[in-house]
């Protein structure tokens, strides 16, 4: 599979994305993260969210950012039309888990499923995340 096989779209594109996980899948998501995207994907997860905004977290979220539309393009993506209820487009687990294993970060097509299953995957900013999930940045200084 080479490049261009990924995407229809050209390297330099981007997308806004905003990405949310449970507490529970942040560590595989990060180092899946950074198995496809390399550097770029490091240091993503580091906003906390809970229900009541105190520890312990229940969710991570990265974003909103700008990433690659050719990573983007791979992920599943809940897109909400301004005249329309939202519309999910469902991601391409088995070409991101090809991506992974060749980055030798070994992962089946099963395993990025349940966590695109349970992530939320929008270009909604941090206000409305919160206003759509019930979610609020922690606060670890309390």
């Amino acid at each position: 599979m080479d490049e261009e096989q990924l995407s229809p779209t050209q390297k330099d594109e981007w997308s806004l994305r905003t990405l949310v996980v449970p507490d529970s899948h942040v560590k595989f998501a990060s180092d899946l993260t950074v198995a496809v995207a390399g550097a770029p994907g490091a240091n993503m997860w580091t906003a906390a969210l809970s229900l009541t905004g105190t520890a312990p977290a229940t969710h991570w979220i990265a974003g909103p950012g700008l990433i690659s539309t050719k990573f983007a393009d791979l992920l599943p993506f809940l897109e909400f039309p301004y005249d329309s209820e939202p519309i999910l487009k469902p991601g391409n687990a088995a070409v991101v888990a090809y991506l992974a294993n060749q980055a030798e970060f070994v992962v089946t097509p099963e395993q990025v499923q349940e966590l695109f299953d349970l992530a939320d995957i929008t270009d909604q900013n941090l206000s409305q995340i919160n206003q759509r999930l019930g979610l609020q940045l922690v606060n670890f200084e309390e």
